[in-house]
Order: structure tokens, then sequence, then C-alpha cells
């Protein structure tokens, strides 16, 4: 293999296990001819928000998996169970379905600027 070829494979093999950078971001998924979803998340906290116009308050979540920016996360009281959420960054897609019920809907997203609730990320959930 010649040297720049050696020196190619090399930076990706190493820039393919640089975990993701930790971040805060919002993202608003629309919902057909309903009022948009809204998320933020704290990657580092390995926490979300997500607000619904179904909800009066904005509802804690949890990140519990991850690949790069695109990870799973749960969030409570929504119905009798959580409700898993995939949010798949290179899609631009969230994905949501009842835990153990066959329900599943996608939503397409995009990047907002960081929403107010934010806030609540040193709110929402108990002081440790």
């Amino acid at each position: 293999m010649v040297p720049a070829m050696r020196f190619l494979v090399f930076s990706l093999v190493l820039l393919a296990t640089i975990p993701a950078k930790a971040e805060q971001f919002s993202l608003r998924c629309d919902d057909g001819a309903y009022e948009p979803l809204y998320f933020t998340f704290d990657t580092e906290a390995r926490k979300a928000i997500y607000e619904s116009p179904a909800q009066k308050h904005p509802l804690p979540g949890t990140i519990t998996r991850s690949m790069g920016r695109s990870f799973l996360f749960s969030v409570q009281m929504i119905g009798p169970e959580f409700t898993d959420f995939v949010w798949n960054d290179g899609a631009s897609e969230m994905q949501i379905g009842l835990r153990g019920t066959p329900f599943q809907r996608k939503f397409s997203c995009s990047g907002v600027a960081l929403r107010p609730v934010v806030s609540g990320f040193k709110t929402l959930w108990p002081k440790q």
C-alpha cells in the first residue's frame, strides 16, 4: 500500500473511533396537518425533552443508546408504558413507537434554534 493510502486508511479508522461531540440541540418534527413536535437533547447528560401540543408541559426523556448523532431514547408519562423514540440523524427522521405495542410512526425533522425549554435540563429530573 502506498504511504498516502496508508495515511488515509489510518485517518478514517482514527475518526471512526472518536466519540460523538457532546452537545445540546433542538429538532422540529412535522406531523402533517397537526402542530409540530419539538425535541431538545443534551447528548453529554444523555437527556431529552419532548414538547407536544397534546401535552401541557414538556416531558423528560433519557437517551439509552447512541451511534454518533443517531440514538434511541425513551420519554416517560405517555400512555401506560414508556414511549421509545429513535432519532436517525442521517435520514433526518424521528421514529416513535409505544413500547410493547405495534404502534409506530415516522416524522421528518429538521434542526432549529435551541428551544427555551433547554432550562428544563436542570429542573425536569430529580436532583442527584
